[in-house]
């Protein structure tokens, strides 16, 4: 348990220290998407929250965990949301509020939240749990402090997706249990800051309900990661670059709507109450599938 602890503690000073040393280069380029809303790279960030907005109906509070230029909290509050940001450094979101982008902000370690229980309608995370040491006690801390649900916008375990990996993993297992890791190069996956990339699944979001006998998840799949070797954040608008992104996704979500590939990214919202009919509506509208789940039968009243 010590060492666990110490590893964790080494992954969260790493993490701080990775956006101290990037400060010159963020201040130059990508903290600037809040500010340059007409380059490519704004426009892809938004598209991603974009799926949220059945969420933003109404007036709600949000907390944004591992927001660390605030950009999540921005986009929020552009959609008349009340929210606080937060990141285990918070060194950019100073410039971020400073800047106007941000009204509130908090540095915070996910894995212990400094909030009290039910404390905002809704706890968001976006491409930030996989870089958590400890990412599932992120999980639980974020619903905890959630009154109405926590969301998770994170990179798919393909292997939950592609039945073809798993059947050939179990072949192979036969004979040496890492003899699959020459054709699923990412199994075992390391950011350069020393963290391993967590990958979820529908079935792991599922589960974690489940355990704490939540009502009901929203589910949906969404591409967000290209192999894009362009400088996305160049101003204004390179409209040649953005219709090539653009006819990027569109064969990649053909090819999903067919189901050759997986998404590579999943939505999560995990409801602490069962959302009202407008909320489940609207996420049915924007093609989430909607999981009613059954109480636990030896704790229900």
């Amino acid at each position: 348990m010590i060492q666990t602890e110490k590893g964790a503690t080494r992954s969260h000073i790493a993490h701080e220290a990775n956006i101290s040393n990037l400060i010159n280069y963020e201040k130059d380029t990508r903290f600037f998407l809040s500010k340059n809303k007409d380059c490519v790279g704004y426009l892809i960030n938004t598209r991603t929250l974009k799926i949220l907005d059945p969420l933003l109906k109404n007036n709600n509070t949000w907390l944004t965990v591992g927001d660390y230029n605030g950009f999540e909290a921005q986009y929020f509050g552009e959609h008349n949301q009340t929210v606080t940001a937060s990141d285990i450094s918070d060194m950019f979101l100073k410039e971020a509020k400073k800047e106007g982008f941000i009204k509130e902000y908090r540095k915070e370690n996910v894995e212990q939240l400094s909030f009290s229980e039910d404390s905002f309608d809704y706890v968001s995370c976006r491409e930030a749990f996989h870089h958590f040491p400890r990412a599932f006690l992120g999980i639980y801390e974020m619903i905890r402090v959630a009154k109405k649900g926590a969301i998770l916008i994170e990179p798919l375990d393909i292997l939950a997706k592609m039945p073809f990996i798993l059947w050939l993993k179990n072949i192979c297992d036969l004979f040496n249990p890492l003899l699959i890791n020459k054709i699923w190069k990412n199994r075992f996956s390391w950011e350069t800051v020393g963290n391993y990339v967590f990958k979820i699944s529908e079935r792991d979001v599922e589960k974690i309900a489940m355990g704490i006998n939540l009502p009901c998840i929203a589910l949906k799949g969404i591409n967000v990661f290209l192999n894009i070797k362009e400088d996305t954040t160049s101003v204004p608008t390179d409209f040649k670059l953005l219709n090539k992104i653009k006819r990027k996704f569109i064969f990649r979500n053909f090819l999903c709507q067919l189901r050759i590939i997986p998404y590579n990214t999943l939505c999560s919202i995990i409801f602490k109450e069962m959302p009202d009919d407008e909320t489940l509506i609207g996420l049915k509208e924007n093609n989430y599938r909607i999981v009613k789940l059954p109480p636990n039968p030896y704790l229900s009243n």
